[in-house]
């Protein structure tokens, strides 16, 4: 018990650590509305049930003995971060010019549209993808299951439970922050607010991409 616990603990503060997945999260939320940003946690939580599923069958040691390997996910990962940032960005810049209402009220409510399939599929797209190109995520189920032992169990059968407990441990953390955010859905309307967040979200993502081109 004192195991899982540890890692209870050790996941807890990998997750709620704000990073690529919830930047992201935050970004299409306040770009296309609640439903986007439902799309965007399925597209990152199927990328962690991946991974997980991948590092319970031994593929992510494959990855991290891989120097070009993983050199070339690392990179195609931080491409794509960039390239996200860069969509807020110019989405900050619209709102700027006043592209969306009157440029003289920044605190007006914007209601934006429900979304529709096709902004719903490519938000689940870009979480996923973003999730599956982060290296750092892999990397992180190779180096933090076996840290952890489970009394009685193999050690298949023990990182099945640790990926199963992490990944459920990701799907609240995401509940809640989704839950969050329905509560302030009329704050996320307004002019001023999308702006700040686009900005926000767009330094944030061209940062991180460029932090784990750059990391190694």
């Amino acid at each position: 018990m004192s195991e899982l616990l540890g890692f209870v603990a050790a996941s807890l503060v990998v997750i709620v650590v704000p990073g690529p997945d919830l930047t992201l999260l935050l970004a299409n939320t306040a770009r296309s509305g609640r439903r986007a940003g439902h799309a965007t946690a399925a597209g990152i939580m199927l990328g962690h049930a991946v991974l997980a599923t991948a590092a319970v069958a031994g593929l992510t040691a494959l990855l991290a003995a891989s120097q070009v390997g993983y050199a070339i996910l690392r990179v195609a990962g931080a491409l794509y971060l960039i390239y996200l940032g860069v969509q807020s960005l110019a989405d900050f810049v619209r709102l700027r010019r006043g592209a969306v209402g009157d440029a003289a009220a920044p605190n007006a409510v914007q209601r934006v549209p429900a979304a529709t399939g096709r902004v719903g599929r490519a938000a689940f797209r870009q979480g996923l993808i973003s999730n599956l190109l982060n290296p750092k995520v892999a990397v992180f189920y190779l180096a933090l299951f076996p840290q952890f032992t489970l009394p009685g169990l193999g050690t298949t059968a023990a990182h099945s439970v640790l990926a199963g407990v992490f990944w459920l441990m990701c799907l609240l953390w995401f509940v809640l922050v989704l839950l969050l955010l329905a509560r302030v859905e009329t704050l996320l309307c307004r002019r001023g607010v999308q702006r700040g967040l686009a900005g926000a979200s767009g330094v944030g993502l061209v940062g991180l991409g460029a932090a784990l081109a750059l990391r190694g």
